[in-house]
């Protein structure tokens, strides 16, 4: 707890790091309504979709993947302390003290799924605030909670996946460089930037297996679940797999859909498996002290 508290007094420390958060999520979501929003809307009324209730769809789809690639990219400043602590050889001083590896490794988890935490449901709440105001659409007590779950084990999984990289980034600049290509590429393999039935079945195929990929796709089930049922209510069954499969509300794999409790099962198991990988490179980081 000690350690937790110390990460997060130094990032607390420079203002600057709590405003850069912050605009950088604003300017996620600037860049979607600015390039994005409108042609997705497009691209729903170009599949025959139309419906007084597609812009409202649209914004509840993206801003969903948005919130999933905000809590993504939030744990990297923490991330950031980690690399600096091992380059400058700090870490080397807690292993001197009582302090154990694993509390050492799981502080810098802590400290930075908190303030992932912190600068998402801040997010969120502001989202579902536009919603009220510009829509008039407020969801159910179960549904934001169910969306801040979502939400919680998504930012539990990216920055498990970070630390578990940056355990093998020894530099500052190599860190550097990965935060910016992961900035970029994050919207991709969830499928935000571009709706995620758009890629090849084989790129779809393989982004399937990226944890994130599925935490997008229950959150904007939960999102778009009483949307999706207004915009259909005309249309045959037959084409209702085209707005949930190519905008990404439903994951499918080897042209079959995934259900929400397979999805579900699939986030647990990585969140196991995650933390078994940091388990054995601990254990194995002990046993070669030996």
């Amino acid at each position: 707890m000690t350690l937790v508290i110390r990460h997060l007094k130094l990032y607390l420390k420079k203002p600057t790091n709590i405003i850069l958060s912050f605009l950088s999520s604003g300017v996620i979501l600037s860049l979607y309504f600015l390039f994005i929003r409108e042609f997705t809307i497009k691209a729903v009324s170009d599949y025959g979709f139309n419906s007084q209730y597609n812009e409202l769809f649209v914004d509840r789809l993206m801003t969903s993947g948005l919130l999933i690639v905000i809590g993504a990219t939030s744990v990297l400043s923490i991330m950031f302390i980690f690399v600096k602590d091992r380059y400058s050889g700090l870490i080397k001083d807690f292993l001197v003290t009582p302090i154990s590896d694993w509390k050492i490794l799981y502080s810098y988890f802590f400290a930075s799924f908190f303030i992932s935490m912190m600068i998402t449901i801040f997010v969120y709440f502001g989202i579902e605030l536009f919603f009220l105001i510009h829509y008039q659409d407020q969801r159910t007590v179960y549904q934001m909670i169910a969306s801040i779950f979502t939400i919680f084990c998504s930012n539990m999984i990216a920055s498990l996946i970070i630390l578990i990289i940056a355990l093998f980034i020894h530099n500052f600049t190599s860190f550097s460089t990965f935060e910016t290509l992961y900035g970029v590429v994050i919207g991709f393999f969830t499928g935000v930037y571009i709706p995620i039935g758009y890629y090849p079945a084989l790129i779809r195929n393989i982004f399937f297996y990226f944890p994130l990929c599925q935490t997008t796709s229950i959150l904007r089930t939960i999102q778009t679940g009483s949307i999706t049922s207004q915009i259909l209510k005309n249309y045959p069954k037959e084409q209702h797999h085209v707005l949930y499969e190519i905008f990404g509300v439903h994951l499918t794999f080897q042209n079959q859909v995934i259900s929400l409790e397979k999805q579900w099962k699939m986030v647990f198991v990585a969140i196991i498996l995650l933390n078994l990988f940091l388990f054995l490179y601990i254990f194995r980081k002990k046993y070669k002290k030996r």
